[in-house]
């Protein structure tokens, strides 16, 4: 269990009167987690970790593009949606983490199961938008590589003859 803090109390008591509640954006208070102590604190309290606000942004998106990789790390371990899009253009965290070029990002949500492949309404991939970050691309190109070796041992094994014959 966390211990509650000053920052905390006073964002719970003064900001919000309950987890559930919603601001005028859609917000709850857990889009507004300063620090991942605080993030464990609302999801042990029983914080819906994939609430979206009217735009469909969660904490998740909201975190990436601060670059608060310790509230991210915390969102991911709670269980955050990590393909979870935005409603208007249908944009991922893995696409936003590679908008902002936070490569640290980038590998906690390929190692939680980001879909690298998965497009936007304009049809761009994380690797479209890893493009400014030569060490986003290698961290996606990585994970990319490791996929295909997968499926073509998998391919290889289908087509060997089993032991029984």
């Amino acid at each position: 269990m966390v211990k509650l803090g000053k920052k905390e109390e006073s964002l719970l008591e003064n900001s919000f009167k309950n987890i559930y509640e919603r601001d005028e954006k859609g917000r709850t208070v857990l889009h507004y987690a300063v620090d991942a102590k605080t993030v464990r604190l609302l999801v042990e309290k029983g914080a819906n970790v994939n609430a979206a606000d009217v735009e469909g942004h969660t904490a998740l998106h909201l975190a990436i593009t601060e670059k608060r990789l310790e509230i991210v790390r915390e969102l991911i371990k709670s269980g955050a949606n990590v393909n979870a899009e935005e409603y208007e253009n249908k944009c991922t965290p893995l696409h936003l983490a590679c908008m902002v070029g936070k490569v640290e990002i980038v590998e906690e949500l390929v190692k939680a199961g980001a879909e690298i492949e998965q497009a936007d309404k304009f049809g761009m991939t994380a690797m479209d938008y890893a493009k400014n970050s030569k060490e986003v691309t290698e961290v996606l190109k990585k994970e990319t590589d490791r996929i295909e070796k997968l499926f073509k041992k998998q391919r290889q094994q289908r087509g060997k003859p089993s032991i029984r014959g």
